[in-house]
């Protein structure tokens, strides 16, 4: 029998205990919809259309969600502290996420959940109410901006609903609130890009301009931000396989359609210090926390250990013709970590590419960089036939331009193209969009035996929906669907 739930109910028993439980609450929401006052005129639902992406982007990084537990669960960064489940969801051998309500880090799961649903459902409001027909701004002059940006924010957020979770609730502007089920990851995937088709249809070739307080250090023109959402249509697309059989189902196509048109620059947002901050950024790279893990290093020094000794001594430090190397990472011979939790969490490297003032304060923050659409292109292009196309972006970007490599031969291996381009994924991403390692391990069946694939529908709405207690994760339940049953180092 299927289980139908009453979604605005459900949510706001969620967003309300666990917002009463955390006072500390590192999310700064703007303009919060009370639905009895918010929609009255265009103002506000103007006003509601211009929070979305700084909703959307305090959702993604904030350090409230799961996002540093799966950092260090993809060994691209490794932490003992058992803060955000950092140390529970990287700890080895790998254990069962504790989905219980009770579980100390529970917030991780519920809050992004919860947070997620509550971004759809403001910009739901706002599409019921242009559907109604209210005009925004002087003779309706910024109706069309309101309608792209409310579809953007829906397909940007059900996009990574899809990425994270096994199922989630496809809530849109014409859902019944009263009836809606919990769909599976592709299907609610295949909702977020027709949401951000439906974006980028309203954005592309146009010139009006998208205000430059809504994206914080932007001023875009919409055929500019229509670009970026097909950065981020390639990036759901290539993101999404939960091992390598369904990563070798990608349609490739469809992937290189959205890379060819996408915005061709780094993708930035100015964080002030105030508002605008990335608590995920602070925290990975604030001194005495996460570090790089071992296996990041071992990929461009193979002589380092991928793994920390574990007699618990410090490795020599490592050297490599990869410039990245002294730019982008500092060795540091004191090591912060708990050792009664394994020196598997032992690292002698910090992340330091950008300035501290920057992780931490203010500064441009890159969120899609330049590097990782010309990645996917050339992942595209190798997987579509064309190995010389691919080596010649490989050898046009990153590689050569930060990392000062010689260039791939045209002769080089389809394989060793392959390992070159997730080369570059692992050192050029990383601080970047949400999640990148960890997908990228995770369709490549690299994340480490055990480590579950996807998170699971929060204990807590599980309990209020009346749903049996379920979740994934732990060496014994490694099945290569739900959990990982392989690994980068088999």
């Amino acid at each position: 029998m299927k289980t139908l739930i009453k979604i605005i109910f459900v949510l706001s028993i969620l967003i309300t205990s666990f917002t009463s439980c955390h006072k500390d609450l590192d999310v700064k929401y703007l303009n919060l919809p009370d639905r009895e006052t918010a929609l009255k005129n265009p103002e506000d639902v103007y006003g509601i259309a211009k929070s979305g992406f700084y909703n959307w982007y305090m959702t993604q990084n904030t350090s409230l969600s799961m996002r540093m537990a799966m950092w260090v669960a993809a060994d691209n960064g490794t932490c003992s502290w058992a803060n955000s489940g950092m140390w529970h969801l990287s700890d080895e051998p790998r254990k069962p996420f504790n989905n219980d309500p009770s579980y100390t880090y529970a917030f991780i799961n519920q809050n992004y959940y919860a947070e997620c649903h509550a971004n759809l459902s403001q910009m739901n409001e706002v599409l019921q109410k242009l559907n109604e027909g209210m005009q925004i701004g002087y003779n309706g002059q910024d109706t069309k901006l309101v309608r792209a940006n409310a579809y953007m924010i829906q397909g940007l957020t059900l996009g990574y609903l899809a990425l994270i979770y096994d199922k989630a609730y496809i809530v849109t502007e014409y859902t019944d609130p009263k009836t809606v089920e919990a769909s599976p990851y592709t299907v609610v995937m295949d909702s977020a890009i027709a949401k951000l088709d439906k974006a980028i249809e309203l954005m592309d070739r146009k010139s009006y301009k998208i205000p430059a307080d809504w994206i914080s250090g932007n001023e875009f023109r919409a055929r500019d931000l229509a670009n970026i959402l097909r950065n981020y249509a390639a990036r759901f697309l290539v993101s999404l396989p939960r091992n390598k059989a369904e990563n070798d189902q990608i349609d490739w196509n469809r992937v290189l359609k959205y890379a060819e048109k996408g915005y061709d620059d780094d993708f930035k947002v100015y964080m002030d210090g105030v508002n605008w901050v990335s608590y995920f950024r602070h925290y990975t790279v604030r001194p005495g926390w996460a570090r790089i893990d071992c296996r990041v290093i071992n990929l461009m020094d193979p002589s380092y250990p991928s793994r920390f000794p574990s007699d618990g001594h410090n490795p020599p430090e490592a050297s490599s013709s990869d410039s990245r190397l002294t730019t982008d990472f500092s060795f540091n011979s004191t090591n912060n970590m708990k050792p009664e939790r394994g020196y598997v969490h032992y690292s002698n490297y910090e992340y330091t590419r950008y300035p501290l003032e920057v992780s931490t304060q203010t500064g441009d923050a890159p969120i899609f960089l330049k590097a990782e659409l010309d990645m996917i292109k050339a992942e595209a292009y190798l997987k579509l036939g064309d190995k010389k196309k691919a080596i010649d972006i490989i050898n046009a970007g990153s590689r050569s331009l930060r990392g000062h490599l010689n260039p791939l031969p045209d002769n080089t291996s389809e394989e060793d193209v392959y390992k070159a381009i997730f080369y570059e994924r692992d050192i050029e991403l990383i601080q970047t969009g949400f999640g990148i390692a960890f997908f990228d391990m995770r369709r490549r069946d690299f994340l480490q035996e055990g480590t579950l694939l996807h998170f699971p529908i929060p204990g807590k709405e599980l309990n209020v929906l009346q749903l049996p207690y379920y979740t994934y994760g732990g060496v014994e339940n490694a099945d290569g669907i739900n959990v990982s049953n392989g690994g980068w180092d088999k």
